[in-house]
């Protein structure tokens, strides 16, 4: 399979991030993320995502939302196996009843068939790959091969996270929370606001990160730190 063959060359995040965005229309699904099991517990979903391309304002609203305390997602986090869902069965069903709001939300903009597929690497890292799409329910057929690409785009990204981890990190705590900040998507009057600082230290912030990576703008900076591991999960 030719996502797997680009997955096991990958050398940063962001060659998986490619190879998954390449490999999912084929299933009808055009949305990814890999969460990743934090070591001290933390629930927050920016805390345990390590790979999306979900739109950064449904990153906002979840986070917004008690993401993982939605009974839709602890359902789908309770099984051990992969499992398969249409999240527009499940409010017709009745059997979403304590975030109406969010699964309306996705709904409206594809996120309906969902595959939840979780995952264990070798070097002890626990999570699940979730796919989604604006499809009917994703079968038994289909999931097996989500599932075997999954595992090995989790496999190999938990062991490009440990590399990166390894290599030197120039950013200052300050730097990170800011990139961090933008990557998700908010200016520099919101990040102030978050941060709680000013919007001339953000600036100052950005414009160090920049100059330590040699990067060209703000976008630049974004995406070398992603690529080197240096924003850990977010």
């Amino acid at each position: 399979m030719q996502a797997v063959a680009q997955i096991r060359e990958s050398l940063s995040g962001y060659d998986i991030f490619k190879a998954l965005k390449l490999f999912m229309p084929s299933f009808g699904l055009d949305r990814f993320v890999v969460f990743v099991a934090p070591a001290d517990g933390l629930t927050d979903l920016d805390d345990r995502v390590v790979l999306t391309n979900w739109d950064s304002e449904l990153i906002q609203r979840a986070m917004e939302s008690d993401f993982y305390h939605w009974s839709f997602v602890m359902d789908l986090r309770a099984s051990v196996l992969p499992k398969s869902v249409s999240l527009r069965d499940t409010l017709a069903n009745g059997e979403d009843t304590n975030n109406r709001e969010l699964a309306e939300y996705l709904l409206a903009r594809g996120y309906d068939a969902v595959v939840h597929l979780p995952t264990r690497s070798s070097n002890g890292k626990t999570g699940a790959v979730s796919f989604s799409g604006p499809r009917d329910i994703v079968e038994d057929s289909e999931v097996m091969h989500l599932n075997y690409v999954a595992e090995h785009a989790f496999e190999r990204l938990m062991h490009i996270v440990d590399d990166m981890k390894r290599r030197e990190n120039p950013l200052s705590d300050r730097e990170v929370e800011c990139l961090k900040a933008a990557a998700r998507g908010m200016n520099v009057s919101e990040t102030s606001r978050k941060i709680g600082i000013t919007s001339h230290t953000v600036n100052y912030h950005l414009s160090n990160a920049q100059r330590k990576m040699g990067a060209r703008n703000k976008l630049h900076a974004v995406v070398n730190a992603i690529q080197q591991g240096w924003l850990g999960p977010f």
